[in-house]
């Protein structure tokens, strides 16, 4: 028997009975002090390592999908003592390194280079024409995919083997794929949203501002929309007076500015919301319907006409230049060389050429982000190797930049889900494959699994299927590793599409029920049940107080200090939570963060899903046994929406740092949302448990 205290563990022992001269003396054992973060209790590492014959429960779990999916890896690297599993789902931000590694080269490119668009400018030809080849030089795909039979260098495969192969944009052209599982209409417009969200959330990471986090280097605040605004005159207006940046206020660029000759301007954007093309990815050149003033980037205005043209280039200063060939020096990419210093995610991670990386084999030019000798600009000359601070920052403060620093005890006792689709739009497979290969450097014990299909299968289930069904899975950790990884999706099919257009797309069209319920029993399956998978009969409205359902399910809101203002939350509570004989009863808590464009609101119903499966199982062989198919816990889905001005879409629950304001401090809202659950609903503390009562520990 074990008896905890918040705070204290303590161990009873017999007691000398007074006046029993042959009692024992009594035993006392010391109690546990765990530590604490956040303000929180925490498996700390002096707790782990004075106990190595016990593993240490939070008794808490972080998860999230998308934009929540990399604040749950986020918070959960960044303190890994407060949770006992973390669950990444399909989240571009999982390495945010290889992330704007990728909308460098992809989103961020396919100009033309400078020499020939300075001929076509002395040749008078329009560089605002799309319909001109000349004009643009970029290489995107469209959908359905056209001659994608094979990969190509620098385009990695989401699965091993597979033609999945990650989706190429330019600036111009967006991909976003069919809109079967895409989950979001992911337009042009609310693409360029979610990047004014990120820049405010975590800084500017094009450029080095000493005077601003969020604006490029000589842009002034005047040049900007509040995100609750919906003034088109005032749109049009920016758009119409562009800042100029010449004379004593150039910026420089290698490849489409070295000698400052050309101005360097702010640019407006976007696609029109009119016609058969209002939701698509692309940039239309004659756009005025809703201009969209794009705050974070800059244009260089070759032809001098006050605007950025389909054909001119956006520029990029955010680290010093370097050829990233590896030690061989060869840059061919794919195996094109001799030395196997190939990068890849999945097949080598650990290779030099095309990380990425500078890295200690390869040199760089000291000349500034800009990349250009003799501008004094940040950088230039220190005998280092430089980044924009904001993109270090937002590196080193991703799920993969944060694992790297998970103290080794942590890493023996944390349990990681991840999943992400094969054909996601987004390429989150590549992003989730770069943080896994992390994940397994650190973790021998990891698994990545290729479709629902491949799941291991419970010895236990007692009928087989062709139809998944989430409980047939066995997720221990002696069948599935301490790291599973899921990519979802038919890769057999790649580079065509299945009659299921949405398969293996960001959300999954026929994907999304499936994977919120591996989710969830990944997570029930990771924290000893104590007796509290005892399966009840009955009725759900039954176990309510008001004969309800939402007694169990419901939005509310608590009083946040932090923000000053009602923060509103969702809950589900366990089935049997107002039974009479569970008034003691202390639960587990799972937290869930949203993604871009939702709100905890959106997820109270989803619970309502959950409640069944808490309550007792579908499986014959598992009634038997009067056991259930989730731990009955208590869900928490915390809101990630954007009140008033705040941000477009999604505040990444994090503490802004772009555009810093006190109403915006939305990771220390977090914490404080987790100190009230703890307070105001029946939760457990950590607690000790000795590895003799742990199954596949």
């Amino acid at each position: 028997m074990r008896i905890v205290f918040r705070g204290l563990l303590v161990v009873p022992a017999l007691v000398a009975v007074s006046g029993c001269p042959d009692a024992p003396s009594p035993v006392v054992t010391p109690a546990v002090e765990f530590g604490s973060t956040e303000g929180l209790l925490a498996c700390d590492d002096a707790t782990i390592a004075a106990h190595p014959d016990s593993r240490c429960f939070t008794w808490r779990a972080v998860a999230g999908v998308s934009m929540g999916g990399g604040t749950s890896g986020r918070l959960g690297f960044r303190h890994p003592e407060l949770w006992d599993v973390v669950g990444v789902m399909g989240s571009p931000f999982a390495d945010t390194e290889f992330l704007f590694r990728t909308l460098r080269e992809n989103h961020m490119s396919g100009f033309c280079d400078l020499e020939h668009l300075e001929q076509l400018v002395r040749d008078g030809v329009d560089l605002n024409d799309p319909t001109n080849p000349e004009v643009f030089c970029g290489v995107h795909d469209v959908f359905p995919l056209e001659g994608d039979d094979q990969v190509e260098p620098g385009r990695f495969p989401a699965v091993e083997g597979s033609r999945c192969s990650m989706f190429k944009s330019d600036f111009n052209h967006w991909y976003r794929g069919p809109e079967a599982g895409r989950g979001g209409s992911f337009s042009r417009n609310s693409l360029l949203e979610i990047m004014h969200d990120l820049t405010s959330a975590f800084g500017n990471p094009f450029y080095e501002n000493p005077v601003s986090r969020y604006y490029p280097p000589g842009v002034p605040d005047s040049w900007h929309v509040r995100p609750s605004l919906d003034d088109n005159d005032f749109k049009l207006s920016l758009c119409a007076n562009p800042i100029v940046l010449s004379g004593e206020s150039r910026i420089y660029n290698r490849e489409y500015n070295p000698d400052g000759t050309y101005p360097v301007i702010t640019f407006c954007d976007g696609n029109e919301m009119s016609g058969d093309d209002d939701l698509s990815g692309n940039f239309f050149p004659d756009q005025t319907n809703r201009p969209f003033p794009v705050e974070f980037l800059l244009a260089v205005d070759l032809n001098g006409n006050g605007r950025r043209d389909y054909g001119e280039p956006v520029i990029i200063n955010n680290q010093e230049r370097f050829v990233d060939c590896g030690a061989d020096g060869v840059c061919q990419g794919l195996g094109g060389d001799t030395a196997g210093d190939d990068w890849d995610p999945l097949t080598n991670p650990t290779g030099h050429e095309g990380n990425g990386l500078l890295d200690t084999d390869e040199a760089f030019d000291d000349d500034g982000l800009d990349g250009v000798p003799g501008t004094g600009d940040f950088g230039e000359g220190n005998g280092t190797f430089d980044r924009a601070p904001n993109l270090d920052d937002l590196v080193n403060d991703s799920p993969a930049g944060l694992f790297k620093s998970v103290p080794e005890l942590q890493t023996k006792r944390l349990d990681v889900w991840m999943d992400a689709g094969v054909r996601d739009f987004l390429n989150t497979a590549q992003m989730s494959n770069s943080l896994y290969s992390q994940l397994n450097e650190r973790i021998p014990n990891t698994t990545a699994y290729n479709g629902f299909q491949g799941l291991p299968v419970d010895p236990d289930y007692p009928f087989s299927t062709d139809n998944y069904i989430y409980y047939m899975s066995d997720y221990s950790r002696a069948a599935m590793g301490q790291v599973a990884y899921l990519r979802y999706g038919d890769a057999s099919v790649c580079p065509s599409t299945d009659d299921n257009l949405g398969d293996g797309n960001h959300v999954g069209a026929g994907d999304v029920v499936s994977r919120i319920f591996t989710l969830f029993s990944f997570l029930s399956a990771r924290m000893p049940a104590q007796g509290r998978d005892e399966a009840y009969g009955g009725e759900l409205t039954d176990m309510a107080p008001s004969g309800r359902l939402n007694d169990f399910a419901f939005l509310t809101q608590y009083d946040s200090e932090t923000l000053s203002r009602p923060v509103e939350y969702g809950v589900l509570l366990p089935p049997d939570y107002f039974l009479p004989e569970n008034e003691g009863t202390e639960y587990p808590v799972l937290y869930f963060f949203h993604g871009q464009g939702m709100s905890a609101s959106n997820l109270v119903a989803l619970g309502l899903a959950l409640l069944g499966p808490m309550k007792e199982s579908a499986r014959t062989d598992r009634l038997d046994k009067n056991v259930t198919d989730l731990q009955r816990a208590i869900i928490i889905w915390a809101d990630g929406s954007c009140q008033g001005d705040t941000c477009y879409t999604g505040n990444f629950y994090t503490d802004f740092k772009g555009l810093q304001r006190d109403d915006r401090r939305y990771e220390s809202a977090f914490y404080e949302l987790v100190k009230h659950v703890e307070t105001t609903y029946r939760t457990k503390s950590p607690e000790l448990i000795p590895l003799s009562d742990i199954e596949n520990k």
